[in-house]
């Protein structure tokens, strides 16, 4: 790959300041048409909850590319021409709210917001393109998800670009119910531009966009039209200079990415569990009937944004919380018939089991990590995990120079020459594959336990400052599909 030349800092983030104008200029416009009710502001009340007592926030560290965004914060890292790892616009956006005030935990403050906004924006769009219980419905669903409310408390560039999504997606919801044309035009175009240049992969919200367009075919094209059409230029840009340093991880392994990843619904918890499927197709059977211009739209999100996601060998948790938003969508449209309302219990059952799950798990400690393992196994020290193949990141273990990780097994030609060097692979599950945490290694681990059969063989501890992993014998490779038993290869 050639080379390219830096470019200052603020040459690639120019773009969000006029989307950001854009986006102000059309919610000011359109602010008699943001009136929440008791309802909605129960259900905002609810997530609030959810995210600021049940996850337990003491326990959150500043880990990975999130920590990075926290020194650009305070002050200590500098601003850079940025990329798909440091967006130029969140670094300035950062930087701008550590002028204020440079506390680390600000960014958590400011992302828990961001999050109830995005719970509001789908209650909006729903309660004015299908109904308020249906509205309400969607948005008690979306603030008991646990993926959500994770990402609602994560400075990483998650929760605001999903955020800016459906903000863009409800001017469009006010302009198809009348609203003011331009200054509708301008929210979606801004706030569309914005989410583009907090992440390049919100343009897989275009398509439903112009979607919603064309079903709704709201009048006065000519006032709305040019926010809509300002928003895409300034979004093309703000991805042209994330993209200029060079194209994002995992590009060249897109085919093999996608041969994994396209059965894998592990990522939709707790609706990858099978006795979740009746409520959520009920939900969505019942709204393509009742609302099939909203409702159609919504499952081509959530369809093709696994789709699409499919092809990133990296692919986690993070890339579906607009998918998770279509899709409570759906379950908002059980509250059309009594037969939809005990399906919707269930599925707002479901939900609080995951997050009692996601909460658990939040940064948990070794400590929290060697309870969870079956005390039956026999314990082992480090030295003694054998001379397998051995997948781990922990340099408490494995000098970082020698260290394999998950993306070595994914490639099965790979895995094979590693398993011929002493015929076995050995996966040393760590703290970081048992936790939530924002460097989603646990979205891998997830993967590679259904790539693979895995057999536990014992508990390690002991060594650098007291270590516990869980030693997994890797098996046969297998082929998995979302719907039926996984085979082995």
């Amino acid at each position: 790959m050639t080379p390219v030349a830096p470019l200052d800092p603020w040459m690639t983030a120019w773009p969000a300041l006029p989307a950001a104008i854009l986006a102000l200029i059309g919610l000011w416009g359109l602010r008699r048409h943001v009136r929440p009710g008791w309802g909605e502001a129960a259900v905002l009340a609810v997530a609030l909850v959810v995210r600021v007592a049940w996850l337990p926030l003491e326990l959150h560290e500043f880990d990975g590319h999130e920590a990075e965004y926290r020194d650009i914060l305070t002050g200590v890292r500098p601003l850079s021409q940025g990329g798909t790892m440091l967006y130029p616009a969140m670094q300035w956006l950062y930087r701008g709210l550590g002028v204020i005030w440079p506390e680390p935990r600000l960014l958590l403050a400011f992302s828990v917001v961001a999050g109830l906004v995005a719970i509001g924006a789908v209650m909006g769009v729903a309660g004015r393109l299908a109904d308020r219980r249906a509205a309400l419905a969607a948005g008690l669903a979306l603030a008991l998800w646990g993926n959500h409310a994770f990402w609602s408390v994560s400075a990483y560039n998650v929760i605001l670009p999903h955020a800016m999504s459906w903000v863009a997606l409800w001017g469009l919801a006010v302009l198809f119910r009348g609203g003011p044309p331009g200054y509708a035009g301008l929210l979606a175009g801004g706030a569309a531009a914005l989410a583009v240049a907090t992440r390049v992969e919100s343009a897989l919200l275009a398509p439903i966009g112009l979607a919603l367009l064309a079903l709704y075919r709201p009048r006065g094209v000519l006032r709305w039209a040019p926010g809509l059409a300002a928003g895409a230029v300034l979004g093309a840009f703000a991805a042209y200079y994330v993209l200029y340093s060079g194209p994002p991880p995992g590009a060249e392994q897109r085919a093999l990415a996608w041969s994994i990843n396209q059965g894998l619904v592990v990522y939709f918890a707790p609706f990858d569990q099978p006795w979740t499927w009746p409520g959520l197709a009920l939900g969505l059977g019942l709204g393509l009937w009742r609302w099939p211009k909203l409702v159609a739209p919504m499952l081509a999100l959530a369809v093709g944004s696994h789709l699409a996601f499919a092809t990133f060998e990296d692919y986690g948790f993070r890339h579906l919380l607009n998918a998770e938003a279509a899709l409570a969508v759906g379950l908002g449209a059980l509250t059309v018939s009594r037969v939809g309302w005990p399906f919707l219990g269930i599925s707002l059952v479901a939900l609080t089991l995951h997050t009692a799950d996601v909460a658990d798990r939040f940064y948990a400690s070794e400590e929290r990590f060697a309870e969870a393992l079956d005390p039956d196994l026999p314990v082992l020290s480090v030295d003694a995990v054998g001379d397998c193949a051995l997948i781990c990141e922990d340099f408490r273990v494995v000098p970082e120079d020698r260290q394999r990780s998950h993306f070595n097994l994914l490639d099965p030609a790979e895995a094979e020459r590693m398993r011929a060097e002493s015929g076995c692979i050995r996966w040393l599950v760590g703290v970081q594959d048992h936790r939530w945490s924002s460097r989603a290694v646990r979205d891998r681990a997830l993967r590679l336990e259904r790539l693979y059969s895995v057999t536990p063989r014992a508990v390690v501890k002991g060594g650098e400052r007291g270590y516990v992993g869980l030693v997994l014998d890797i098996g046969a490779r297998r082929r998995i599909h979302p719907l039926l038993p996984t085979e082995t290869e």
